[in-house]
């Protein structure tokens, strides 16, 4: 790491990453009346298709009961079911209702159309920095 940079620098540029990303996913948050983990459960089950509720709390680092609860206000809107899975019928299986696809398609192409607007103000090579550095968040930030 260049030494130029000091710990406070860190600090400072994570916090304020931190807060953008909150004030973000906060307008998501009010524009689609949806909480966070409900967001990202729906954008999980687009991309994963059919979940049993153990893989849901994991990825989602809540116990059952808290993925249980949430499962059940998005069941409400009829954005996602579950069923019992045909192998093992004491596996829940949840899957993505038809409003709940359209759903996750409009709250992504929102998240899109701001962030292509957005990255209008920048020349290629910062964009293809941005690009770069945002594909390798999960390196950079996860501990395990």
């Amino acid at each position: 790491m260049p030494e130029e940079v000091t710990r406070s620098e860190i600090d400072e540029i994570l916090f304020n990453a931190l807060r953008t990303i909150f004030a973000f996913e906060r307008e998501k948050v009010f524009v689609f009346d949806l909480t966070y983990g409900e967001i990202y459960l729906l954008q999980f089950l687009r991309r994963r298709s059919n979940a049993p509720m153990s893989e849901i709390a994991t990825e989602m680092h809540i116990p059952i009961s808290t993925a249980t609860r949430l499962i059940d206000r998005l069941e409400k809107r009829n954005l996602l079911s579950r069923r019992k899975c045909d192998n093992d019928r004491r596996k829940m299986l949840v899957t993505l209702k038809e409003d709940g696809k359209n759903l996750v398609g409009q709250v992504e192409d929102h998240t899109y159309d701001i962030i292509i607007n957005n990255l209008k103000k920048f020349s290629n090579q910062e964009i293809l920095c941005f690009i770069d550095t945002a594909s390798k968040l999960k390196e950079i930030l996860l501990t395990k």
